[in-house]
């Protein structure tokens, strides 16, 4: 009997089972941030809470406050307080500091010293992207002007790789709304896809198969 009460106790003290913008160029960082999270509780059992998955929270709630309809100094507060923490817990999230950027450029309206550092942080953490190309593509060449001669060439390469694999790099660049920074870059995919036909054989040196 007393064996049975024991067994019973043991059963009843187990513990039960547990339980990205609007903005378009954000959905890359997003699907990625979601992708983390899913990854991470595939692989525990039960999950846990660790700083990236924790990150990857912060970034997509980020990313829904930018997307917020309410008011816009409301909603940069609540997107700069979540990437706040998203930096706090993954401090090379590449788009957390583009964000930061972005945030900082709409609170003020300029992209200023801290926006830059901002910024050029964000190349250090990811100089190529991939998944944060785009993003940081638009905003860097729809600022040309006004951003530093070290970002515009961390942009002129992150341009130029991925042009060299991406053939929606016109596209991409006949869409940003900055004469100067469309300028800018058409003249640099011209010149990659220029660079990538000159080291194409010329067939017509060759002789022909019979």
């Amino acid at each position: 009997m007393l064996q049975q009460q024991r067994k019973s106790r043991r059963r009843s003290t187990r513990p039960a089972g547990k339980r990205w913008f609007r903005w378009a160029v954000l959905a890359g960082a997003s699907g990625t941030a979601g992708l983390a999270i899913t990854l991470a509780s595939a692989l525990t059992w039960p999950a846990l809470a660790t700083p990236v998955t924790l990150a990857a929270q912060h970034e997509q709630r980020a990313d829904a406050a930018l997307g917020d309809d309410e008011g816009a100094q409301a909603q940069l507060s609540d997107a700069a307080h979540e990437n706040n923490d998203t930096i706090a817990r993954a401090p090379s999230t590449a788009s957390a500091w583009l964000r930061a950027a972005y945030i900082r450029q709409q609170a003020t309206g300029a992209l200023d010293s801290a926006g830059l550092r901002d910024l050029e942080t964000s190349y250090r953490m990811a100089p190529l992207g991939p998944g944060v190309t785009r993003w940081r593509l638009r905003f860097v060449f729809e600022n040309w002007q006004q951003v530093t001669p070290r970002i515009r060439a961390a942009a002129i390469e992150e341009l130029r790789v991925f042009a060299s694999y991406n053939s929606g790099s016109r596209a991409l660049v006949d869409s940003f709304e900055n004469p100067a920074g469309r300028l800018a870059a058409k003249l640099i995919v011209r010149q990659v896809y220029l660079d990538a036909a000159r080291r194409m054989p010329n067939t017509s040196d060759q002789p022909a198969v019979t």
